[in-house]
């Protein structure tokens, strides 16, 4: 499987969430699942998906926080 399978495995899998905040449980997942898997990866990877994991975090921080305080529509 290479990169553009797994981006269009992630951009099509249908998941269930239960509001917008859910993005914290999101991330505490991903570290979940990163911390079974650490032991089988190099440091250098460990802090790529590290990386990742924080672009994801401002990423979604910003636009909760655009959400929060945009104008209203009228």
């Amino acid at each position: 499987m290479d990169r553009e399978d797994l981006l269009a495995r992630m951009l099509t899998k249908s998941v269930t969430l239960s509001s917008f905040d859910d993005w914290v449980d999101i991330l505490t997942d991903y570290a979940e699942h990163l911390n079974s898997v650490k032991d089988k990866l190099s440091a250098g990877d460990i802090e790529r998906f590290v990386s990742v994991g924080a672009s994801f975090y401002r990423t979604l921080a910003r636009a909760e926080a655009y959400r929060v305080n945009r104008p209203a529509v009228p």
